[in-house]
């Protein structure tokens, strides 16, 4: 398992973006100005951090090498006069770290000396690098692990069994560190890089990454997509300027270029879990293949070889369980040409479970399936209506103790709904199908007990275009303003819900562009006095997409929040998961809903087929973890 850490807030390792370091070193040739300009520029680029060099000379060379490196090796003959004209003065690194902190950007540090770290400390500075050529220096890395900041050390000009004797030294001192990869020659050609090595020094079960000295991006990039969590590279602001370090750099452009593909490689890289992609689950269901009944079978007759036959759609047993289902009795009459389902092998009813502390909570149906749902008592309806929902007729027997909810269609025939949508015969056409939603809302409301809700989804979506934000949340605030002056005479309650960031409809994928981000909901919704549908899934897919926190959301956003989706994500599209089977953080998030005082149904993609199981199964995932509980 791999010792993670974090910087400043930002988890390093497996599983987490990669951590990109800007290293300003010596580059800025001693002049304080550039240094900040330097910073500005792995700002712009997306840098989680920028690392600088800080030597104390007199602690590292003798009295004669700097007074007179003139009689020494050319080497010394060269970097002596360098190094002395470049070091920036304590003052000037006093301004340059409270810089960094004002523009929210980490400031890490290699010390080269005892009296550096000693320096650095003093400043709170969140990390420390350890040079190359201070692997084997035992003591400043001792001295630097008592400070209990995270150190990132490289591996450059040392034997294994060097290294291998860093690590001893730095876990018996309980250090949370990383390794870099690392080729201690400026410039370094790609044939020299052997990049195997990060996947060697993984070994230590450490974050890993690369430093790296070459010339240009792709190597790094390469880097990154092997499994370096860690990529650190030379900026500078000319590659001609004088000094060693600028002929490997990158210039703030190409800094930008390397960071914009590392992102993505982080996206295409993913999680080693496997799950399939929404449009994969459309396509299976299309073109995929089930079991299918032959004839009719009754319950108690054996399902025998003759029974079965293989036809699409793919929404039932698929062929290769076929061994599993021959030979099994019939528990139910299954029709000619009806596919089999897994109760037709195991007996997977629900054993019965107490939902007596999960408040108020409900479940999603049609008008076609509402009545197999309603044994479980749920004290929610909420329907997801479809544009042909409309010519179906509603008719309870008795009046069903439940609130209602209804979710207005996303679908305008051949478009989408869209209430944010720059083009007028869109946008008003949508709130037409509002207005359709609501007469048959009132209509069924008197088989509901109190005031019902209707969830639209804003719209702002696109194929490929980014819209303006401006101009969609003016058209948001007409469009709101239009609906609720027609129906303010009437007991209903109009919630927006947040959308994800790349949505699928007629069985693509599209971009979202607004009612995504905390920020922006909160300004409408305080702006308007309006209340939230809050989609777990959702946001828990915004929030991978732009690296943000969801338990920070999730604090923002209840507070406006009347109504919860719940259902677990994964990636970036992955929505309406099965609670347990995406990469949101339950045992983090179910907790900080308890107590909510509004609604909530569990939303699980398909999770209404085969009366509800898909349901049933996240709300015995939540009484059975414990972690919600109002």
């Amino acid at each position: 398992m791999t010792r993670k850490f974090s910087i400043n807030g930002k988890k390093i390792g497996p599983n987490q973006p990669t951590y990109v370091i800007a290293e300003i070193g010596i580059n800025h040739n001693g002049d304080e100005q550039a240094a900040i300009k330097l910073v500005d520029a792995a700002i712009d680029a997306g840098a989680d951090a920028v690392k600088f060099q800080k030597r104390d000379l007199p602690s590292i060379y003798p009295q004669e090498v700097l007074d007179h490196p003139e009689r020494f090796e050319q080497g010394f003959q060269y970097m002596i006069p360098i190094l002395k004209e470049v070091e920036l003065s304590d003052d000037a690194f006093i301004r340059i770290k409270a810089y960094c902190d004002l523009r929210n950007i980490t400031f890490v540090c290699t010390p080269f000396d005892p009296v550096s770290a000693d320096f650095l400390n003093s400043l709170d500075t969140k990390a420390f690098k350890i040079a190359s050529a201070d692997l084997t220096n035992s003591a400043l890395l001792e001295q630097v692990a008592a400070f209990k900041k995270p150190m990132i050390v490289s591996t450059g000009m040392s034997t294994w069994a060097e290294i291998d004797q860093a690590v001893k030294t730095l876990i018996k001192a309980e250090a949370s560190f990383a390794l870099l990869h690392c080729r201690s020659v400026y410039p370094v050609w790609p044939r020299e890089v052997n990049l195997r090595m990060i996947n060697r020094l993984k070994q230590y079960n450490v974050p890993v990454g690369y430093s790296g000295h070459e010339i240009g991006i792709t190597i790094a990039l390469v880097a990154a997509s092997m499994g370096a969590e860690v990529i650190e590279k030379h900026i500078t602001l000319n590659k001609k300027d004088k000094g060693p370090d600028h002929k490997v750099s990158l210039e703030p452009y190409e800094l930008k270029r390397l960071i914009r593909d590392i992102r993505l490689a982080d996206q295409a890289i993913g999680k080693e879990k496997r799950f399939m992609l929404r449009g994969e689950v459309l396509n299976r269901e299309i073109f995929g293949k089930s079991l299918v009944a032959t004839r009719t079978l009754y319950p108690g007759e054996v399902i025998s070889e003759k029974c079965v036959t293989i036809k699409g759609p793919g929404k039932g047993l698929p062929p290769d369980r076929k061994g599993e289902l021959l030979g099994k009795t019939a528990k139910r009459t299954i029709k000619e040409s009806t596919l089999f389902k897994e109760d037709d092998i195991n007996d997977t009813q629900s054993s019965g479970f107490d939902t007596s502390k999960l408040g108020n909570w409900g479940l999603i149906a049609r008008f076609s399936d509402y009545q197999a749902f309603l044994p479980y008592k749920p004290k929610v309806i909420e329907f997801h209506l479809a544009e042909k929902d409309f010519q179906i007729p509603f008719a309870p027997h008795r009046h069903l103790d439940c609130q209602l909810v209804v979710h207005v269609p996303e679908y305008l025939g051949d478009k989408l709904f869209d209430l944010c949508s720059n083009n007028e015969q869109i946008r008003l056409a949508s709130i037409a199908l509002v207005d359709k939603s609501v007469s048959l809302t009132l209509e069924i409301a008197k088989h509901f007990n109190g005031i019902p809700r209707i969830i639209m989804h804003p719209g702002a979506m696109s194929l490929q275009a980014k819209l303006d934000k401006r101009k969609l949340r003016e058209n948001l605030d007409m469009s709101l303003a239009e609906i609720r002056k027609k129906w303010a005479s009437e007991a209903i309650t109009f919630l927006l819900e947040n959308l994800p960031p790349y949505p699928w409809y007629f069985g693509g994928q599209w971009k979202g562009n607004y009612f995504m981000e905390s920020e922006e909901i909160c300004e409408f919704c305080s702006r308007n006095d309006v209340s939230i549908c809050f989609d777990l899934s959702h946001a828990a897919l915004f929030c991978n997409a732009r690296n943000q926190s969801l338990k920070e959301m999730v604090y923002t956003l209840l507070p406006f929040a009347s109504h919860l989706h719940l259902a677990d994500g994964y990636g970036l599209d992955g929505e309406g998961v099965q609670f347990g089977e995406g990469d949101i953080a339950m045992d983090e998030i179910l907790p900080m809903l308890a107590g909510f005082q509004g609604t909530w149904v569990p939303e699980i993609w398909r999770g209404h087929l085969d009366n509800g199981k898909g349901f049933v199964r996240a709300l015995e995932y939540i009484v059975d973890s414990g972690y919600l509980k109002v």
